[in-house]
């Protein structure tokens, strides 16, 4: 299994949330307690006078930090999905634009190498990509293994469907027009379709041109303002090659500087170029963590850098305002002071202010390793109470996901599709769980190894509960067992869709979920989840495909009709990376629950023969 980046492989789909599932709430948590840390620092540490705020008609935005400190914030993806926002201040020396705050944020709506005044026709983004081979992502274990090279898909399918999922954020209609070219096909479009894109990002490309290009198609590439050649592979193989190199700019910032900031980034912010070296890096390590739905992220990051704000990506970029801060902080005055006397709180958040863009992993890992009450009842009352990050991110609308119609030959029912969630649940022979996640598309769960999902009844009528319980690594090695409680509602008339909520680490996540499939034999189940942390600025989704034990199907039936269930989705299968399910350490037992209000379902019993 791939490490991420961070102290170990969690929340941020956004913020240490791109999370999705118990372990995503937690995240987006993280990310914005991330950048509630910097806010409370920068209140109680910046000498009054030195920055002052101005009246707004839409109401006072609020400075954060210094240039180039960069927090973690809300963010999915895919995805998905957290956002890593940066934060600068205005000295009162220079001349506030229109009322606006004198703070304000320094994410992409004012970013130092953003086109001001571009063409107000619809600018049109190149994924460029080679003519052979496939992406680094599609190295890593995932779904489409069990298709054989037939799951193992070409640079230009790969590129076809990250086009696809990118589209679900570009809203509708389209902010850009997103294209996708192989080398040979773009320079057999010649010299003159360069200077018509507004970004090209080129992605493991050759040194070795194919007999189709030209130097002189290359050197029109030129007429771009920002191009971001990369390499979707870490280490010596991700090394990209000179002539791409040399033609990499962003805001006329060359390959050498964007990598070379200077001891603390001083060079970077004196010359004028940290964002543009930021997010830089930012893609460069997206496309490096090697999965599907971080590559769509970095592509969604530097379009709403580079080329114009996307509504998606800028609802998971909150900005407090001097209201939302000074009335989370007058009404949580005690959550305040004992999380700041609360030394396991304090290193939350100056763990979390270190995880890198979208690094879920490392935000989760944060939250568990120095967990608290100080901190859960102080992420309830100033996020999910008073919403100090002024967060007004909605739910995605998109894709829309297709439920399966019948089951065992029969119409799917209410109650068999809830039958089917119980699945393989039956304590009388101890069996205390329903399914085990195999796979998934959001990287905060495949993180996490032997993921118990249970799906049962409650005692109340109607009542329907969905407990999870899944193992962490703590930051200084321990394996943790952690739970969570989600109740779950059926969507009234359409059966194998429900509404899940939950209160995770102070805050509640809202989700959509999907039943995309399932063996009548229950070999496998195929979900699909649309979720938000409303008041962290999180908006995310993800795919899964669970089994009795955790192991991936194997059986061309099992695959076929895993990846006929996927689809339903939009997705594939080579987006769904396996999950590590190593054998139970005896002295560390997961803590399964066994409710007495759920029995085995008829399910097991015995299959229903077709009408």
């Amino acid at each position: 299994m791939v490490q991420r980046r961070g102290p170990s492989r969690f929340a941020s789909t956004g913020v240490a949330i791109n999370v999705q599932t118990p372990q995503t709430r937690t995240s987006a948590t993280a990310g914005a307690l991330g950048l509630v840390a910097t806010l409370v620092y920068f209140l109680y540490n910046v000498p009054h006078g030195c920055f002052s705020f101005a009246s707004s008609t839409s109401g006072n935005t609020l400075p954060t930090s210094n240039p180039g400190h960069a927090v973690s914030s809300p963010l999915s993806g895919q995805l998905t999905k957290q956002v890593s926002s940066r934060f600068y201040a205005r000295r009162l020396s220079e001349p506030p634009s229109s009322q606006r705050l004198v703070l304000s944020a320094g994410s992409r709506g004012e970013s130092d190498f953003a086109q001001e005044g571009a063409d107000k026709s619809l600018p049109v983004v190149l994924l460029l990509h080679p003519d052979e081979g496939s992406p680094g992502f599609v190295e890593v274990p995932h779904m489409g293994d069990i298709l054989g090279d037939a799951g193992r898909p070409s640079w230009s399918a790969a590129a076809s469907q990250l086009a696809h999922r990118v589209q679900w954020d570009l809203g509708e209609p389209p902010a850009v027009q997103f294209r996708t070219l192989s080398l040979s096909e773009f320079c057999a479009e010649g010299a003159t379709g360069a200077e018509a894109y507004s970004l090209v990002l080129g992605v493991d490309l050759p040194e070795v041109l194919p007999a189709v290009c030209t130097e002189d198609v290359l050197l029109s590439l030129k007429g771009c303002s920002t191009r971001v050649f990369i390499s979707s592979r870490p280490g010596p193989k991700g090394a990209v090659a000179p002539r791409w190199r040399e033609l990499t700019s962003i805001g006329g910032v060359g390959a050498d500087a964007l990598e070379d900031t200077g001891p603390l980034g001083i060079g970077a912010m004196l010359g004028g170029w940290a964002a543009a070296a930021k997010t830089h890096g930012d893609i460069v390590d997206l496309w490096h963590r090697r999965t599907a739905e971080e590559a769509v992220y970095a592509v969604l990051v530097l379009i709403d850098s580079t080329v114009m704000p996307l509504e998606s990506m800028q609802a998971q970029k909150p900005v407090p305002t001097f209201e939302t801060v000074t009335r989370a902080i007058d009404r949580c005055q005690d959550e305040f002071r004992a999380c700041f006397t609360t030394p396991r709180c304090m290193q939350s958040l100056a763990c979390l202010s270190s995880c890198g863009l979208a690094d879920q992993s490392c935000s989760y890992n944060c939250i568990v390793s120095y967990q608290s009450e100080a901190f859960t009842q102080f992420s309830l009352c100033a996020l999910q109470k008073q919403n100090l990050l002024n967060s007004q991110i909605k739910r995605p609308v998109t894709p829309v996901a297709c439920p399966m119609e019948t089951f065992r030959g029969r119409p799917l029912t209410e109650d068999v599709a809830e039958d089917i969630l119980v699945g393989h649940y039956d304590p009388a022979a101890n069996h205390k769980h329903s399914w085990l996640v195999a796979a998934g598309s959001n990287p905060a769960y495949e993180q996490f190894a032997l993921q118990f999902q249970l799906w049962y009844r409650g005692s109340a009528s109607g009542s329907f509960w969905y407990h999870p319980t899944f193992l962490v690594e703590a930051l200084d090695g321990r394996k943790i067992w952690r739970d969570r409680d989600y109740r779950v509602r059926r969507q009234k008339g359409k059966p194998g869709i429900w509404e899940f909520s939950v209160l995770d680490n102070g805050i509640i996540s809202e989700e959509r979920w999907h039943l995309l499939g399932a063996d009548d034999d229950l070999e496998w189940l195929v979900l699909f989840y649309i979720g938000a942390a409303r008041k962290a600025g999180l908006a995310y989704r993800g795919c899964l495909v669970l089994t009795k034990d955790g192991q991936m199907p194997t059986s061309d039936a099992a695959a076929q009709g895993v990846a006929a269930a996927v689809a339903r989705a939009g997705m594939m299968m080579w987006e769904l990376e396996a999950t590590n399910n190593p054998p139970i350490d005896p002295a560390n037992p997961p803590p399964l629950i066994a409710p007495e209000t759920q029995s085995a379902t008829r399910l097991l019993a015995a299959r229903a023969v077709p009408a």
